[in-house]
């Protein structure tokens, strides 16, 4: 059986055996296994997210394989990616989000104790809970609820920043065992690890720093054709857009969602993203939609869903200015269109004609309650500028 990533465009173009006559096989096949391996390394570490931060959506494997499919869906069928690109685009898919978890410190809490950061969120867990300042005992040790919660902060703080580390950081079963390391080939570890780390901490940047952290292609390992070269500002583009827009309700499950009963704000996340489908491209715009409406008791997570469509719109249109202003194959996606949430239709009932509204606000409320989903348009009002 397959992995979702084995289906997409990306990968076939790049790391997948070749039907043809291929004369670099024998690169390609080192670069598809070290990828696999690393794949297998780091869907044991997403897998212990979930145990430190149980409130957030989805961010095991099965979500990292999906930004491969997101990420050929923005791109579209004329985007490719060297065999190299492939393994550092998927090598940093694999990384941008392990740090969530305490599985990706080797040396679990005391890690992030020795944060400069961790003393400061102690303090104010204890102000929150307490009403009060710690004294310097209790901020040496705190109480397992303290600890707990600045633990989940911190992870979330750092994660994208410790992302930058992993490739090249090891695990030891015990003291004096082999060191074990999420890319087990070393020439690949030392000539891409970097990169890889970079990239993938570069998802929490703004679009605008990217150009001056990845300004020159990096050539070919010595083992492959000189044209497998690497571009580090594409492939953080990508990785970029990927990200933002995997939303659908694979993130939220909702079986899993009884099952965790996330607390209230990471809740909200959850109520609006089990409800989406994947998105599909239509011309130069990534289309979102919702199988079943928004009851009026949901207006805040229909607001947040609204909120974060925009957000990928703003992605969308910043990536592609990058692209085009760097003189760079652009991706197919390039703004978000309408949906069945934020239609035409449903913005018609914006004038209050079905409920009485007096204001804008009030008859957005009264278009969720309504829960009815109008014909998805190929223009969408709320999106113009």
């Amino acid at each position: 059986m397959s992995h979702i990533f084995e289906e997409t465009s990306l990968w076939h173009k790049s790391l997948a055996t070749q039907r043809d006559e291929d004369k670099s096989a024998e690169a390609r096949e080192r670069l598809r296994n070290a990828f696999l391996r690393f794949r297998d390394h780091a869907a044991v570490i997403a897998a212990e997210i979930n145990r430190d931060l149980p409130d957030y959506t989805v961010h095991d494997i099965t979500h990292l394989d999906a930004l491969w499919e997101i990420a050929d869906l923005a791109a579209g069928k004329e985007f490719t990616l060297t065999p190299t690109e492939a393994f550092v685009f998927g090598g940093a898919v694999l990384l941008h989000d392990l740090g969530m978890g305490l599985a990706a410190y080797p040396n679990k809490v005391d890690d992030l104790r020795n944060e400069e950061t961790w003393p400061d969120i102690v303090t104010a867990e204890f102000e929150t809970h307490y009403d009060r300042r710690p004294t310097s005992e209790e901020l040496a040790d705190p109480p397992d609820q303290i600890k707990k919660e600045a633990t989940a902060l911190l992870l979330r703080n750092l994660h994208a920043k410790h992302a930058e580390r992993l490739a090249l950081i090891h695990w030891e079963p015990k003291p004096g065992d082999d060191p074990q390391y999420l890319i087990d080939d070393t020439e690949l570890r030392q000539a891409f690890g970097r990169i890889i780390g970079l990239i993938a901490h570069s998802h929490w940047w703004a679009v605008d720093r990217l150009e001056n952290y990845f300004p020159r292609v990096l050539g070919a390992p010595y083992w492959c054709p000189n044209e497998w070269v690497v571009d580090p500002l594409r492939i953080a583009c990508l990785l970029r857009v990927a990200d933002a827009a995997h939303i659908d309700a694979r993130r939220a499950p909702s079986f899993l969602r009884a099952v965790r009963q996330p607390r209230s704000v990471s809740d909200e996340h959850w109520k609006f993203q089990e409800r989406l489908q994947k998105p599909h491209v239509t011309d130069d715009a990534l289309t979102f939609s919702s199988g079943y409406g928004f009851p009026l008791q949901d207006a805040e997570s229909w607001w947040l869903c609204f909120d974060t469509l925009n957000m990928i719109d703003k992605e969308l249109r910043l990536v592609d200015s990058l692209l085009a202003d760097k003189g760079l194959q652009r991706l197919t996606a390039r703004r978000v269109a309408a949906n069945d949430m934020f239609s035409t239709g449903s913005t018609r009932k914006l004038s209050g004609e079905r409920c009485g509204a007096s204001d804008v606000a009030s008859a957005l409320v009264c278009a969720i309650a309504s829960g009815d989903s109008s014909t998805p348009q190929t223009s969408n009002p709320v999106f113009k500028k």
